[in-house]
């Protein structure tokens, strides 16, 4: 088996080849001057090649990760208004989760967005249909999942039209889930005791289970959130009694859970303490 060896590897061989060869000549020796001035430029011509290669790899893969970051937030938008439209023509069914990817890119230039001229934000507006788009208090470019639930019986997959039945569930408005409570703009208390936090997380899992490959990153990100609901130290919109038995749901209906454990030793503390806050008004 031919054994690999790296550029800086086969420098150094190089060299110390150069280096016996020049022994084993019966010919007059090398000026040394010469031989070393002839190693050096050797050797430093494979460190050029090596920083090179280091550069492209680097920076093949920054223009990756900074791909929406070179573009403004109209140009982003562009091209999320042809991908709808694209696909809105489409004859055959497919998902469309790679619309929704556009869209999202579009959502990471909040604060180019909040600098936008009225005529350009209302440009912006029309450009992405399909989303919610504000900038009035709060900042959000969010999918509508009516929108894109009513679009995925027509043109998309079971996977699809799961997931938007589940965020219209979730995040009933688009922007606040569905376990919140608005008090101001910006915040809010966590509604405790219904079951709704359970039903929910139950239903995330249960997605995940049946479309392992779809909505990957929406939906744990959807399941991390529902989980910071459930702390040592919160904000509760009901009583404590709502509280504990929220919590006690949860253990009770996913038992083996991997998270059920810790979530087991927050309720033995909020029994105990009186950090956690009851009949809470936020901000």
């Amino acid at each position: 088996m031919k054994k690999e060896t790296s550029l800086s590897t086969r420098c150094r061989d190089r060299r110390m080849l150069i280096r016996l060869d020049n022994r084993r000549v019966n010919t007059p020796p090398l000026n040394n001057d010469f031989f070393s001035l002839f190693v050096n430029f050797y050797m430093l011509n494979c460190r050029i090649t090596a920083i090179i290669i280091f550069v492209i790899v680097f920076f093949g893969q920054s223009a990756l990760v900074g791909y929406s970051q070179t573009k403004s937030i109209l140009n982003l938008a562009d091209e999320y208004s042809q991908a709808l439209s694209n696909y809105q023509k489409q004859t055959s069914r497919s998902s469309v989760e790679n619309v929704i990817r556009k869209g999202k890119l579009v959502a990471e230039k909040l604060d180019e967005m909040e600098g936008l001229s009225e005529s350009d934000y209302a440009l912006l507006e029309k450009k992405m249909k399909g989303f919610t788009v504000n900038r009035d208090e709060i900042l959000f470019i969010n999918p509508d999942s009516k929108f894109f639930a009513a679009l995925s019986k027509t043109h998309g997959t079971p996977a699809d039209n799961a997931f938007f039945s589940l965020m219209r569930q979730i995040r009933p408005e688009n922007v606040w889930a569905a376990y919140l409570e608005p008090q101001t703009d910006y915040s809010g208390c966590t509604i405790y005791g219904n079951g709704l936090l359970t039903r929910l997380y139950g239903k995330a899992l249960y997605f995940k289970k049946s479309y392992p490959k779809s909505y990957v990153s929406d939906i744990n990100e959807e399941i991390d959130k529902i989980l910071e609901e459930y702390p040592e130290e919160g904000c509760a919109c009901g009583n404590r009694e709502s509280v504990l038995r929220e919590y006690r749901l949860f253990i009770k209906t996913f038992p083996t859970d991997k998270n059920t454990p810790t979530i087991r030793k927050r309720l033995a503390k909020i029994e105990k303490s009186k950090e956690f806050r009851f009949n809470c008004q936020s901000g």
